[in-house]
């Protein structure tokens, strides 16, 4: 019971890396505000792990706003965010629009932002708190084809930093970089990818639970002098690529 009785938020936690936090979470004690975009989602996984939930759209400013109002209303404070929650298209620099580029923007980046404004004037006036933001490892290295993505999850490295240092002392802001990751059905379909799986030292793609581990563990009292830190956790793919070849 890591997180036995704090309060967190996990945006994005109706399915995948978001949903496994969320389940992990509850695992250890944590009352989870659950947030998708779709209220019937939200609600539901609420429902399994005894938790909240809140429907938002995080690319609208007001719609944030009303989130973290809810959750301060309800529940009079907020331990942990997780920032989770991430819109992604294919197209390289000349061939991405300039409403797919503000629409990944406002989801990957601003959003993040917003909420970690919002949480961090919560956990200033408590004296405590402990933000996750969830990357990817095109952030670090560019990825053909994913020009707005790459560059939103660059930019929310350095927002973990930024915020990081920002924060101090009573608050910690530490990044999770995700590899590759799926469901069963997707590490099965990464056999019809072998180009990408001979690249990663632990030669499989991760589980869920395997990031929610490590969410855990930052967001527990066992990291509590950590602070500042981007983790991967990859397989060891990111330390073992070359450039260009990053998603």
């Amino acid at each position: 019971m890591l997180l036995k009785d704090k309060i967190a938020l996990v945006t994005g936690s109706t399915h995948n890396i978001g949903l496994g936090i969320a389940l992990a979470f509850a695992r250890e004690g944590a009352k989870v505000v659950v947030h998708s975009r779709y209220g019937e989602d939200a609600k539901r996984i609420a429902g399994e792990i005894g938790g909240d939930y809140f429907a938002a759209d995080v690319s609208k400013s007001d719609d944030i706003a009303a989130m973290f109002d809810h959750i301060k209303k309800k529940h009079g404070r907020l331990d942990i965010l997780v920032n989770s929650v991430a819109h992604s298209a294919k197209g390289g620099v000349l061939e991405t629009s300039l409403e797919e580029w503000n629409r990944i923007m406002a989801i990957n980046l601003t959003g993040y932002f917003l909420c970690i404004q919002h949480a961090g004037k919560m956990m200033k006036e408590q004296g405590s708190g402990v933000i996750i933001n969830i990357s990817a490892g095109s952030g670090e290295r560019s990825s053909p084809g994913g020009a707005a993505y790459s560059v939103s999850k660059g930019a929310i490295n350095s927002l973990t930093r930024q915020a990081a240092v920002d924060l101090a002392p009573n608050i910690r802001v530490n990044g999770i970089i995700s590899g590759l990751v799926g469901t069963p059905m997707g590490q099965k379909d990464m056999g019809n990818r072998k180009p990408e799986y001979d690249i990663i030292p632990l030669r499989r793609i991760g589980r869920p639970e395997e990031v929610a581990e490590a969410a855990v563990f930052l967001a527990s009292d066992k990291a509590s002098y950590i602070t500042n830190v981007i983790l991967p956790v990859d397989g060891g793919r990111l330390n073992a690529m070359g450039s260009g070849s990053s998603r």
